[in-house]
């Protein structure tokens, strides 16, 4: 968790299997990695993601032990076009996004992001071994905004997932998605909230700051 506890840097998915939590979540969080073209259907840009994020996965440039850093920062930068981590972020405050002063938000996005990045990312890189994603369909539920159903298949076993995307001039870009009715969102609220009863804006910043130099 995020809180201070030992060796413990993120709240897992309890739900799944063990070996699917976080192949399940960094998958999903590649799904942010996308060409967005201009007009491109939601649906069609997840398409692309995948793709996208498994050539990087599976491409044998990468797979000796000294190129995985630089993996890492391929996979890193397609996340960090598409995926809106300034919405996802705020969602995760809520009410306390108006506590952070405008300066705090940045730093908190900025540290969060790659917080986030690091965690998943490197766990995706340990993990995987040629699952799939199956896009299946997507609902427009308001001009700019959609929801986008998927499959991520492992062991013969397919985990539903649902992505959310929304528009707002610039291509489409996730900011939540969630898992067997969990939500990425819901999920880190929690827990911000329940730090944020005894600690300050500040502090939670230097507490992830903390847990990136572990």
């Amino acid at each position: 968790m995020l809180r201070q506890a030992p060796n413990n840097k993120a709240l897992p998915v309890a739900l799944l299997p063990d070996g699917a939590k976080y192949l399940l979540w960094g998958i999903c969080l590649l799904l942010a990695a996308a060409t967005t073209a201009t007009g491109a259907q939601p649906r069609d840009v997840l398409m692309q993601s995948i793709e996208d994020g498994r050539r990087i996965l599976m491409d044998p440039a990468f797979q000796p032990a000294d190129r995985k850093a630089l993996q890492q920062e391929k996979l890193r930068d397609l996340l960090y076009r598409d995926f809106d981590f300034v919405e996802f972020s705020r969602r995760v405050l809520a009410n306390k996004w108006g506590v952070f002063s405008p300066v705090q938000r940045q730093e908190f996005v900025q540290v969060f992001s790659r917080f986030l990045a690091d965690f998943y990312l490197s766990r995706l890189q340990q993990r995987y071994t040629d699952e799939t994603v199956a896009v299946r369909e997507q609902t427009i539920s308001a001009p700019g905004k959609a929801r986008v159903r998927a499959g991520v298949v492992w062991q013969a076993r397919e985990f539903p997932v649902e992505i959310y995307l929304h528009d707002r001039g610039a291509g489409w870009k996730i900011y939540d998605l969630s898992a067997l009715g969990i939500s990425a969102v819901q999920i880190y609220r929690a827990q911000f909230q329940e730090i944020l009863r005894t600690q300050s804006p500040a502090e939670v910043i230097d507490l992830i700051r903390r847990r990136l130099e572990n």
